[in-house]
C-alpha cells in the first residue's frame, strides 16, 4: 500500500533508545483491503513524542483534514469530522478500536460523538485515518472517513504506570480561575506461551471553562427590572446582544475498567476478547450570573411562585440595563448532573485459515445501560426555587458482526487479489422525559415525553484487485446494503400527541473502483464510489423538549447518496513521503443538523440538503531525520471549498458555504531529538472561520454561536530515565494553546493549558 513509505534501507525511521517503530502485529495478519483509500496513520512513538494527550481522540490532532470538536478536556461530546464532513455529521464518519465499532451508530450532532473514553490513550499501538467510502467494507458512515485505533497486547511481562497534572487559565465572560484535572493509568500483562493478557484502569478527572455564556439579543427599551453588570456583545449575526452569564464550569470523571486477552491458535491465526466497564459523571452546579440589582444582589432570571422557569414580564424574566432589553430565563442558571455507567465487550478473530485465505470477524455488544442527565428549573439561589426539575434518561445499545475473507493469491493467480464479506448492525434508542418535583432525589413524578425507534442494516460485499501489468493495478468491488427502521415512535404526553411511526426498508448497491500507478518511488491512484448513507434513530424519532434546547425529528428522512472521487500522488523520500490528494464529492439529499441558539435556549432539526458539492486538496509532508539531523518535521495543509448547489425547498441556501467546514486546515509538528533519551517538539494548528448555519449569516468573530479563525501553537518535552535495567521512566511536560489564543467553535475552546506528567514501566 502506497499511504506510507516503504520499509526499506532508505527509509527507517529515527531510532533512539527506546523507540523502535515496527508494524503492529494485529495489523500484518490481514491483507491490506484498503489500498484503494486515502490514508494517514501515526504510531505510540510519535504521539507521546508530540501529543499532550489526554484522551484518544488526541491521538488525532495533527491528522490531516480531521476537526474533532472538543471543547474542553474531558468533553464526552468530542464530535468528528473528516474532510467535507463537518463535527455535527458524526453519522459520516466510523470509529474502530481493534475492530470493536465506538462511533455511536444511533444519534449525531453534539450528542453523537465516539465513545473515546473506551480506550485509554496509554494502550494504543498506531492510529490509521482512511478518508472517504471507497473500500466496499465501510457503509455511509465513511462519507467522510473511518478511524481504526490498534492496541497493543504484551509479549512478555510489563506493567505501567502514570499519572497527569492538568491546568487552565481561564479568564473570560468575567471569570479569573485556575481550572485544576488528572489523569491516572494502571495497567499489567504478560504472555504465557498462546495465551496473553492485559488488564489496565484508567481514572480521568477535570473541570472545563463554562461551556454555554448566556447571550441574548438586546432591544431598545426600559421595561423590565433593573439590572446591570450584563457585558454587551454583538450576536453572531452582527445584531447587538449581551453577556449576563455562563452555564457553570463543566466538571467531568470518568473511571475505565479493561480487561483484553488473547490467544494464538497458531502463529498467523490470533484471538482477541476484550470487555470494557466504564462510569462517567459530569456535573455544572456554579453557573455565573453577573447581573446584580440596585443593592448589589444577584439576580437569577425569571421563575413563576411554582418553582418553574419563566421569561415573561409578569415573571420576572425581562430585564433593562442602560436602555437595553433583554430576557432572561430562570432556566439559564439552572443547575445539572449526568451519569452514564457502559458496558462494552468483542471477540475478534484474524489470520490465516489456510495457505492462502485470511479471516477477520470481530462480533461486539455495547449497552449504556445507565446514561440519566438531571436538571434543575431554577437555580438553588433563586427565591422562588422548589427544587423542580427534569430527568432524562437514555436507552442506548447496539450491536455489531462483522466478517471478511481475503486473499492475494485468488483463484490461484498472484495477480488477483479478492475480498468479500457480511456485516450486520442493530441499533436501539429511547429517550424519556419526565417532570421532577424533588430534582435532588431524581424523582420522576411526569412523564412528558417518549421517543425513539430501532434501525438495522444487513450488508455484503466484495471487491477485487488485478495487477494487471507490472506497477499497475485496477480495483472494481460492490456493496450492498439492506437497511430497515423499527419500532418508530414519538410520544408528547404534555401535549397528548402519540405518533406510532410504520416500520420500514429500503435496499441499495454502491459500486467502488480504482485505477493505480506506482513506478518506482511515485504513486498515482484514482478512486471512485458511489455511496449510500441511511438515517439513524435520532434523525427519525427523538423529538425531546428540555428545559434548554428541542430536538425536532424527520421520520420521513430518505438515505442520502454521494459520488465521490479522489486523485492521489505521492513520492516516496528517504524516512517519509510527499502526498497529495484531490478530492470531488456530490451528495444528494444531505442531512443537514441545523442548530439555532435564542439566547439560553436552542432549537435542532434534521433537514435534507437537495444537492451539496464540494473540491479539494490535502497536502502531506513527513521526514524522519531532515537534512541528516536528529530533526522530525511534519507538515500538512486541507483546502476544501463546500457549497450548497441546489435545494428546491429554500432556494436562498444555494451558493452558500457548507456549516462548520473550514476552508483551510494546516498543522505542522517540528521534533527535536536532543538526545537519545530527550525529545522536544512544537506543533501548530491553524483553522480558517466558518459557519454555525447554512445560510451563512453568522459572520462576527470572538462571540458564542460562531466559529473563529485560530492559530494554536503546542509545546512538549520528554526524558526519558532508566532506573534500573528493567524499570524506566518518563518525565514529560507541555503546554496547549502557548499563546493563549481566545477562539470560539460555537462554544469556547480552552486557553492556555499546562501538561505535567511522570510514567514508570517495568
Amino acid at each position: 500500500m502506497a499511504a506510507e513509505p516503504p520499509q526499506n534501507d532508505t527509509a527507517e525511521p529515527y531510532q533512539g533508545e527506546d523507540m523502535v517503530i515496527t508494524a503492529p502485529a494485529q495489523q500484518s495478519l490481514f491483507p491490506t483491503t484498503t489500498q484503494a483509500t486515502p490514508s494517514y496513520s501515526t504510531t505510540a512513538e510519535e504521539i507521546e513524542t508530540r501529543v499532550n494527550a489526554t484522551t484518544v481522540e488526541d491521538t488525532l490532532r495533527y491528522a490531516p483534514g480531521v476537526l474533532i470538536r472538543k471543547r474542553f478536556i474531558g468533553d464526552p461530546n468530542g464530535n468528528l469530522g473528516i474532510r467535507t464532513s463537518n463535527s455535527f455529521q458524526t453519522t459520516h464518519t466510523s470509529v474502530y478500536a481493534d475492530g470493536m465499532p465506538l462511533h455511536n451508530p444511533l444519534r449525531t450532532s453534539f450528542n453523537g460523538a465516539p465513545r473515546w473514553s473506551m480506550v485509554a490513550p496509554s494502550e494504543v499501538e498506531s492510529v490509521e485515518v482512511l478518508y472517504g467510502p471507497f473500500s466496499a467494507q465501510y457503509g455511509g458512515a465513511s462519507f467522510g472517513g473511518v478511524v481504526n485505533l490498534n492496541t497493543r497486547m504484551p509479549e512478555q511481562f510489563e506493567a505501567h504506570m502514570d499519572a497527569m497534572g492538568i491546568f487552565q487559565d481561564m479568564h473570560r465572560g468575567g471569570r479569573n480561575e485556575l481550572l485544576t484535572g488528572y489523569k491516572t493509568n494502571i495497567s499489567a500483562g504478560n504472555r504465557f506461551d498462546k495465551f496473553s493478557i492485559f488488564g489496565s484502569y484508567n481514572r480521568f478527572e477535570n473541570e472545563g471553562q463554562p461551556q454555554s455564556p448566556r447571550t441574548p439579543p438586546v432591544s431598545t427599551g426600559t421595561t423590565g427590572t433593573a439590572a446591570a453588570g450584563g457585558l454587551f456583545e454583538n450576536q453572531p449575526t452582527g445584531a447587538p446582544g449581551i453577556w449576563y452569564g455562563d452555564d457553570g464550569i463543566a466538571q467531568q470523571a470518568t473511571d475505565l475498567f479493561k480487561l483484553k486477552m488473547g490467544y494464538d491458535f497458531t502463529e498467523d491465526l490470533k484471538g482477541l476478547f476484550t470487555i470494557a466497564y466504564e462510569q462517567r459523571f459530569g456535573e455544572t452546579d456554579d453557573p455565573l450570573s453577573l447581573l446584580k440589582d440596585a443593592s448589589g444582589n444577584t439576580l437569577w432570571g425569571g421563575g413563576t411562585t411554582a418553582g418553574l422557569s419563566s421569561n415573561s414580564l409578569a415573571n420576572g424574566g425581562v430585564f433593562t440595563q442602560n436602555g437595553r432589553t433583554f430576557t432572561v430565563p430562570g432556566s439559564a442558571f439552572s443547575v445539572g448532573e449526568s451519569e452514564r455507567n457502559t458496558l462494552n465487550y468483542g471477540l475478534n478473530l484474524k489470520g490465516k485459515i489456510s495457505e492462502d485465505w485470511s479471516i477477520d470477524t470481530t462480533a461486539s455488544y455495547y449497552d449504556a445501560f445507565k446514561d440519566r442527565s438531571v436538571s434543575s428549573n431554577l437555580n438553588p439561589n433563586h427565591p422562588l426555587n422548589q427544587n423542580k426539575g427534569q430527568v432524562t434518561d437514555v436507552d442506548a445499545w447496539w450491536a455489531a458482526y462483522d466478517l471478511k475473507l481475503a486473499t492475494d493469491n485468488f483463484l490461484d493467480r498472484d495477480d488477483l487479489s479478492f475480498m468479500a464479506g457480511y456485516q450486520f448492525n442493530h441499533a436501539h434508542l429511547n429517550l424519556d422525559v419526565f417532570d421532577s418535583n424533588n430534582y435532588l432525589l431524581q424523582s420522576k413524578d411526569r412523564h412528558r415525553s417518549d421517543s425513539g425507534g430501532e434501525t438495522q442494516t444487513n450488508s455484503a460485499f466484495s471487491q477485487l484487485e488485478w495487477r494487471f501489468l507490472p506497477d499497475w493495478s485496477i480495483m472494481a468491488g460492490a456493496r450492498f446494503d439492506h437497511w430497515q427502521s423499527i419500532n418508530g415512535h414519538v410520544r408528547d404526553f404534555s401535549r397528548n400527541n402519540i405518533q406510532n411511526y410504520a416500520d420500514r426498508d429500503a435496499s441499495r448497491v454502491s459500486p467502488k473502483a480504482s485505477l493505480e500507478y506506482s513506478p518506482n518511488a511515485w504513486t498515482f491512484r484514482y478512486s471512485f464510489s458511489k455511496a449510500y448513507r441511511f438515517p439513524i434513530a435520532e434523525e427519525l424519532f427523538a423529538s425531546v423538549s428540555r428545559l434548554n434546547n428541542q430536538s425536532i425529528s424527520a421520520p420521513d428522512l430518505g438515505p442520502e447518496n454521494g459520488y465521490f472521487h479522489n486523485f492521489m500522488t505521492q513520492y516516496d523520500i528517504p524516512r517519509g513521503y510527499i502526498r497529495a490528494n484531490f478530492f470531488y464529492d456530490q451528495i444528494n439529499n444531505e442531512i443537514a443538523n441545523t442548530i439555532q441558539n435564542f439566547g439560553s435556549d436552542s432549537v435542532r432539526t434534521f433537514l435534507p440538503i437537495e444537492q451539496t458539492e464540494a473540491i479539494g486538496v490535502d497536502m502531506t509532508f513527513l521526514q524522519n531525520e531532515i537534512f541528516n539531523l536528529p530533526l522530525d518535521l511534519m507538515l500538512n495543509g486541507t483546502f476544501i471549498d463546500k457549497q450548497i448547489t441546489k435545494n428546491a425547498r429554500n432556494t436562498d441556501l444555494v451558493g452558500s458555504q457548507w456549516d462548520r467546514i473550514p476552508k483551510l486546515q494546516a498543522n505542522a509538528s517540528l521534533t527535536y531529538h536532543i538526545m537519545p533519551a530527550w525529545d522536544s517538539s512544537v506543533s501548530v494548528r491553524y483553522r480558517s472561520d466558518s459557519f454555525q448555519q447554512l445560510d451563512n449569516s453568522d459572520t462576527e468573530a470572538n462571540v458564542f454561536g460562531g466559529t473563529d479563525e485560530s492559530t494554536f501553537v503546542d509545546l512538549r518535552t520528554n526524558y526519558r530515565l532508566n532506573l534500573h535495567p528493567k524499570l524506566k521512566s518518563t518525565l514529560s511536560a507541555g503546554i496547549d494553546n502557548l499563546f493563549d489564543v481566545n477562539a470560539y467553535e460555537n462554544h469556547p475552546y480552552p486557553q492556555r493549558t499546562f501538561f505535567v506528567k511522570a510514567a514508570l514501566d517495568y
